[in-house]
């Protein structure tokens, strides 16, 4: 008897999420700038030109 449930409850399941899985999200969702990157498609450059200076920390400071 528990099979039977248990195996109608996991194809109800199956049938609920694969269902579910043709919901797309929003265009506003889809194309906002600061989406994450999960599958490299679209190559992201965050190196900003400009001037940099060199920190130097000295051993005297801390004693």
């Amino acid at each position: 008897m528990n099979t039977i449930i248990f195996g109608g409850l996991a194809i109800i399941s199956l049938f609920v999420f694969f269902n579910l899985a043709k919901v797309k999200a929003s265009s506003k969702q889809l194309d906002r700038p600061n989406r994450i990157n999960r599958f490299q498609k679209h190559s992201t450059n965050n190196i900003i030109d400009g001037e940099s200076k060199e920190i130097i920390e000295d051993d005297e400071k801390d004693s």
